[in-house]
C-alpha cells in the first residue's frame, strides 16, 4: 500500500471513530510493538475498505456493526457503537440492524449486541 492509502485511511478513521481515537492509536513510540499493526489497519481497513466508495459512512458503519455483532466482538462493537454519532447511524438504525443480526446470526448474538448498545447509549 502507499502513503496515499495511509493518509486516506487516517482521514477516514478520524472521520468515523474521532480524532482522539486515532491519536490514542498512534500515541507513543512509533517503533513500539503493535504500531506497525496500527499502520496496517489504517492502510487496509480504513484506507482501502472504508475509503473505497460505493457505500457511504452510515451504510458501511451499519454493515460493520452487524458483522461485529454477529461475530460476538463486543469490545470492537462498543467502539463502533460510540462512533455512530459521527456517521449518522440512529438508534432506530441500530435496532433494525440488530434485528437482522438476530434473524441471520442468531438471537444470542443480537441480545449481546443490544446489551452493548444499551451500555453505550446510556453513557
Amino acid at each position: 500500500m502507499s502513503d496515499d492509502d495511509f493518509r486516506r485511511g487516517l482521514e477516514k478513521r478520524a472521520e468515523v471513530m474521532g480524532q482522539d481515537f486515532v491519536d490514542r492509536a498512534f500515541a507513543g513510540d512509533p517503533e513500539a510493538f503493535g504500531q506497525d499493526f496500527q499502520r496496517f489497519l489504517t492502510e487496509y481497513a480504513w484506507g482501502a475498505a472504508w475509503g473505497r466508495g460505493g457505500l457511504d459512512n452510515r451504510e458501511r458503519h451499519m454493515v460493520t456493526i452487524a458483522v461485529l455483532a454477529a461475530l460476538g466482538r463486543e469490545k470492537e462493537l462498543e467502539g463502533h457503537l460510540r462512533a455512530t454519532a459521527n456517521t449518522g447511524v440512529s438508534e432506530r438504525d441500530l435496532s433494525d440492524v440488530l434485528h437482522q443480526v438476530a434473524i441471520y446470526a442468531g438471537v444470542p448474538a443480537a441480545l449481546s449486541a443490544f446489551n452493548a448498545a444499551k451500555r453505550v447509549l446510556e453513557k
